[in-house]
């Protein structure tokens, strides 16, 4: 729905005079920030394996999506979350009711895309008067963390705290789901009749189906969750790796053979230098620590339990 056709901002004239300017406008946003119900013109950065399902849910029950390109034409990358141009930001966000931000990358400057890029727009958003921000982070972000990837969306969470509207956190485990650069790896190797495994595939996950990211995202978006919430977003039960690999393997049992550590930690090495390569010593340890979390609030969130492994590849073809 275009802006001419929202609804009126529920501030009378006598509130309004209160303010003046600038403060004015930010308050009068604020008064309509996305209401259960009325349609809303949501920003959304990032439009790849979630994003897109996102901006598809979103226009799907009536809100006004806007989501920049990555590069604009000409060069210009005024509208790159990894080398924000504040300024640009601002001008962009102007009369947006809610933000979502949905980038997120493995490899690369893991810092400006995951931290510096968001608190950009996040800080954007707040001068721009934008009522609501939700970040799509990931399960054990936080600012200490071992690992680049987890530490620096532990700090873009941070930089969210700071926004100064509504703020709420959704962070998933394990996500399957068509298309995803992680799902292929897993039915790839699951397919295999032996699979080599560090640890022997002992590492515990709760792995968690697109379906339902986008459908807490959506519900994040429109209101829901409540102020500052911070979930993790997680199937409905922990399995280990070598179960959720024959899981997805649908069919007769595959035997699960133990790496040598030294082994995994070389090939994990040599692996990292490939600029797409999902395997690292980073990822290894993340993996060997582990993804898993009370389902509980997530459920709350769905108003359901979220989709078990079992039907993650139901109505798919095989």
């Amino acid at each position: 729905m275009g802006a001419g056709r929202r609804a009126r901002p529920a501030f009378g004239d006598a509130a309004r005079g209160l303010a003046s300017g600038r403060d004015a406008a930010i308050a009068e946003r604020r008064g309509r920030k996305g209401r259960r119900g009325r349609a809303m013109k949501v920003f959304v950065t990032g439009a790849g394996f979630i994003g897109a399902r996102l901006i598809a849910a979103l226009k799907a029950r009536g809100h006004e999506v806007d989501s920049p390109a990555r590069r604009e034409k000409g060069g210009a990358r005024e509208f790159d979350l990894a080398y924000p141009e504040p300024d640009a930001w601002e001008r962009r966000l102007q009369g947006v009711d809610v933000v979502v931000n949905t980038v997120g990358a493995f490899r690369g400057d893991l810092e400006a895309v995951h931290h510096s890029g968001p608190a950009a727009l996040f800080a954007a958003a707040g001068r721009a008067g934008v009522g609501r921000a939700v970040q799509l982070s990931a399960l054990g972000a936080a600012v200490d963390a071992p690992q680049l990837f987890l530490a620096s969306k532990g700090r873009g969470d941070a930089a969210l705290g700071r926004f100064g509207g509504e703020a709420r956190v959704l962070r998933p485990s394990l996500v399957f789901g068509p298309g995803g650069a992680s799902s292929r790896m897993m039915l790839k190797l699951a397919r295999l009749p032996l699979w080599p495994l560090p640890e022997g595939g002992r590492q515990r996950l709760q792995p968690v189906h697109v379906d339902d990211v986008v459908d807490a995202l959506v519900r994040f978006a429109e209101g829901q969750g409540g102020q500052g919430a911070t979930i993790a977003a997680v199937g409905p039960r922990e399995m280990s790796l070598a179960d959720y690999l024959q899981t997805l393997r649908r069919g007769s049992s595959a035997k699960a053979l133990e790496l040598p550590a030294a082994l995994v930690d070389t090939v994990a090495a040599l692996a990292e230098r490939w600029p797409n390569s999902l395997l690292t010593r980073d990822s290894l340890a993340m993996l060997s620590a582990g993804s898993v979390a009370d389902a509980a609030p997530f459920s709350r969130l769905l108003g359901r339990a979220p989709r078990d492994p079992a039907t993650f590849q139901d109505g798919e073809p095989r």
